[in-house]
């Protein structure tokens, strides 16, 4: 890419001011690094982040901010058909119906036969590989093949919850950029300059992913989803054993997917843990940096009846979970244990 300088952008993005700058200057100096690691836990932007990157390489519109959004590159990146332009994520099993829990060897191959054709429109190819720490051995030796033998003018974005997830050899050829936590303050400030409602409430409740608070404020289902996962965290605190399953089962519709399941599961303890960690900072005399601000007086209750023990034993309890649920152990019996063990 030739070096542009004077050229503007128009990314919009929630905090994260270093990576967009870093990203930016990549694309002004035409200096594109072959392959970039985007590591983060999901909600912080990543994807977003990316997608703009990958606009602006490929936007052809010299007269406007990039990426312009109204030219015919720009045009085909939004509709997932730009012929230089190659996306690798979870896939539907024809075979089931269902989403593969991984990314698949044959999925890295047909990428490095597209990359090794030349581009159409005489610019980048670029890649995207969303969810790249769900790959398994084989598929990051294939991918790693690509990263050993890089072919002109390609840029290749991996999206990974966490590096560590990643064989060492991957990460080892790739610019890994970091995303945090974004300040509440500003998720707040892009919220209302939007005109979003209650923006206050819900840019604690992202907890500084602003990929979930725009989801929140889009999506009346996903915020009354939320407020029903909290919901059920204080009947079923305060119910008898018997109870609790019967509050268990109306907070989770139970798919035959179990990908399905084990999301909303994990939906369900991420919303508990901040209620947990807003029991912890309301004890802690902290109350200013609760989340949760709408259940004040409930959270108050319970700092009450909650010792830091107790609290601590549950946070233990939950964050086993996740490890039962990469055991694929049934979702449902991971959830009647905990609640059985609160």
């Amino acid at each position: 890419m030739k070096q542009i300088s004077s050229r503007q952008f128009n990314w919009d993005v929630c905090g994260h001011d270093k990576i967009v700058h870093f990203l930016q200057s990549a694309i002004l100096s035409g200096n594109l690094t072959q392959a970039y690691l985007f590591s983060g836990p999901s909600g912080l932007g990543k994807k977003f982040v990316a997608s703009k990157l990958i606009a602006s390489i490929l936007c052809q519109n010299l007269e406007k901010p990039v990426p312009c959004g109204v030219c015919s590159s720009c045009q085909q990146v939004a509709n997932g058909l730009h012929p230089d332009f190659y996306t690798v994520n979870q896939e539907i099993n024809e075979k089931t119906g269902k989403l593969s829990r991984g990314i698949i060897i044959d999925q890295i191959r047909n990428l490095k036969y597209k990359l090794q054709q030349g581009t159409l429109l005489n610019g980048y190819k670029v890649a995207l590989i969303s969810d790249a720490h769900l790959m398994n051995l084989n598929t990051s030796n294939a991918l790693l093949k690509i990263l050993e033998e890089p072919t002109s003018n390609t840029v290749i974005i991996l999206l990974a919850d966490d590096v560590s997830y990643l064989p060492q050899t991957i990460s080892s050829r790739c610019q890994i950029v970091r995303f945090l936590p974004v300040a509440t303050s500003d998720i707040k400030s892009y919220l209302e300059n939007r005109g979003v409602f209650d923006s206050g409430l819900i840019a604690r409740q992202a907890n500084g992913r602003p990929g979930v608070a725009i989801d929140l404020s889009n999506n009346k289902e996903l915020a009354d989803g939320v407020k029903n996962n909290i919901d059920g965290f204080f009947k079923i605190i305060e119910a008898d054993l018997n109870s609790r399953f019967e509050i268990a089962d109306k907070i989770i519709s139970w798919d035959k997917d179990e990908y399905i399941n084990i999301s909303s599961l994990n939906n369900l303890m991420h919303n508990w843990q901040l209620a947990l960690r807003d029991v912890m900072l309301i004890k802690s005399d902290n109350e200013q940096l609760v989340s949760n601000i709408n259940y004040l007086d409930k959270l108050k209750e319970q700092a009450e009846i909650l010792d830091f023990l107790k609290i601590k034993t549950i946070l233990r309890k939950i964050n086993q979970v996740d490890d039962y649920a990469k055991h694929n152990i049934n979702s449902k019996s991971i959830l009647e244990n905990l609640i059985i063990n609160l």
